[in-house]
């Protein structure tokens, strides 16, 4: 069951995408449509696949199988004379400036500024002059929250500011898709909704997202929909108000029964 009735092409366009580690499937012929502004929340237990269809996407992972074709762009190739030719490391790279990506640990470079982390890469990458991307990341440091840390090393900030210097620092690329894996997973409790605002805040404002995450509320409130993928396969997509409120499948309503278990535990 899809979430979504799209019209026109997908954003994002998946088919039959899979994974296998040491002749174990890891993603299981995945196929998924993103619309340009969704933002689908990816949830499931531990081992379901889910960074694991992230880094795919992105090609940090090569898949197994399967197609990933973003904005029409093939992500693993060129089509020459009815077969996939597949890109050089260079071509690889440069594809892949297209997606932003936020993961649990910040790899924030320790000995720059927060500045200078979100600048490095328009300046490096994209050939931006030094003081146009430092005045672009200005801009971005302003949109998450933190022009008053712009000039505080990574040692300097909590947590989450560290995130969401992260999350500053992909938007700089000026992606057409960002994934998220679980960033609020590495952060103590209290910090974490400072990073589901600015997420929050990126979903009011249309850019399209993936976000694998373990914070329930958040995925219901926020998603346009919801993944719940189980032993590599997307087992659910559907509305997240569909979802939480009558899972179709025996694995997702296992799943749910134990989220709420672990948060009355945690209440009290």
């Amino acid at each position: 069951m899809t979430a979504t009735g799209m019209m026109g092409p997908p954003l994002l366009r998946i088919r039959g995408l899979s994974k296998v580690f040491a002749d174990i499937p890891v993603l299981d012929r995945v196929d998924l449509d993103v619309a340009r502004g969704e933002v689908v929340m990816v949830i499931g237990p531990s081992g379901a696949g889910k960074s694991t269809l992230l880094r795919c996407i992105n090609r940090i992972e090569t898949p197994t199988t399967g197609e990933v074709v973003l904005d029409g762009i093939n992500m693993a190739g060129t089509i020459r004379g009815g077969r996939l030719v597949s890109d050089s490391p260079s071509e690889t790279a440069r594809k892949r400036q297209r997606i932003g990506m936020v993961f649990q640990r910040f790899n924030l470079f320790a000995h720059l500024s927060a500045l200078d982390n979100v600048a490095i890469g328009p300046h490096r990458v994209l050939r931006i002059a030094r003081a146009e991307a430092r005045n672009q990341a200005a801009s971005h440091l302003d949109r998450v929250r933190l022009s008053a840390h712009m000039t505080k090393r990574p040692a300097q900030l909590s947590g989450g500011q560290q995130q969401r210097v992260a999350i500053a620092r992909a938007l700089a690329m000026s992606p057409t898709l960002m994934l998220f894996d679980e960033p609020t997973s590495a952060l103590d409790p209290e910090l974490v909704g400072e990073v589901l605002t600015v997420i929050r805040d990126l979903a009011r404002d249309g850019m399209t997202m993936l976000v694998v995450t373990h914070e329930m509320t958040f995925a219901r409130d926020v998603g346009t929909r919801l993944l719940f993928m189980d032993g590599g396969r997307v087992v659910e997509d559907r509305t997240p108000s569909a979802f939480f409120d009558q899972p179709e499948s025996d694995r997702a309503r296992a799943f749910l029964r134990r989220m709420n278990e672990r948060q009355t535990v945690a209440a009290d």
